[in-house]
């Protein structure tokens, strides 16, 4: 795909042939006294009134095509947030339905395992009277005390494959219910570290509000110059 190309008037072109120059001027800098210092801070200003004119002259660009942007995507919006509820709504419906007719195979399941052990059941109950009429009583409660074990029953679902159709996901998620209980928890050793997060935001509010003057214990306060 061919990356689009930006067609510069010839102010902007000019500004960018000048501004392309000012790096290798910025690098071949070596300030050893007040002098070079002084024609550092000239350069210094220098860059940024050439930034000021980059500003001025691609900003009101940048807004032009930003309003285009920002009117396509509201557009897209109004036609596709329709059907996405759509979507949405016709998925739950199919998880709604998916779901009771799991619940059916599932009961299914248990009802034919119960019968299935309970004809097992009164099998092994003949089996063992005829054994007890027949005098072997040790027999008898052998066959009584051996565990009913049925055949594995496995209902078949009914629900249709769609191809193309939606995928549904089962997602499993938490909630910390007693927040002191996981706190000793991870103390003790029984839990990694890693369970407990540490609140940047909130930190790094407190480092600017407080700066040195910051006491919380485990954490370290520092300044940097930029």
């Amino acid at each position: 795909m061919e990356t689009a190309q930006i067609i510069l008037t010839p102010e902007a072109e000019e500004i960018q042939t000048k501004a392309l120059t000012i790096p290798e001027k910025a690098k071949a800098i070596v300030i050893t006294d007040a002098g070079s210092y002084v024609k550092a801070s000239e350069l210094w200003n220098s860059i940024r009134a050439m930034r000021k004119k980059v500003a001025d002259t691609f900003d009101p660009m940048i807004a032009h095509w930003h309003q285009g942007h920002r009117l396509a995507i509201k557009k897209k919006s109004e036609i596709d947030m329709p059907l996405e509820s759509a979507e949405k709504y016709t998925k739950g419906k199919m998880n709604t339905w998916e779901a009771g007719q799991e619940c059916i195979r599932k009961a299914g399941e248990t009802r034919l395992r119960e019968e299935d052990r309970k004809r097992e059941e009164d099998t092994r109950l003949a089996a063992a009277i005829e054994a007890e009429k027949a005098g072997d009583k040790e027999e008898a409660e052998a066959i009584l005390e051996e565990p009913v074990q049925g055949a594995p029953v496995v209902v078949p679902k009914t629900v249709p494959k769609i191809p193309g159709g939606p995928v549904f996901r089962t997602i499993w998620k938490h909630q910390v219910v007693d927040l002191i209980m996981l706190v000793k928890a991870v103390a003790a050793g029984q839990v990694p570290l890693a369970a407990i997060k540490a609140d940047d935001v909130f930190l790094g509010q407190q480092a600017r509000s407080l700066k040195g003057a910051l006491r919380i214990p485990g954490v370290e306060v520092y300044s940097e110059r930029c």
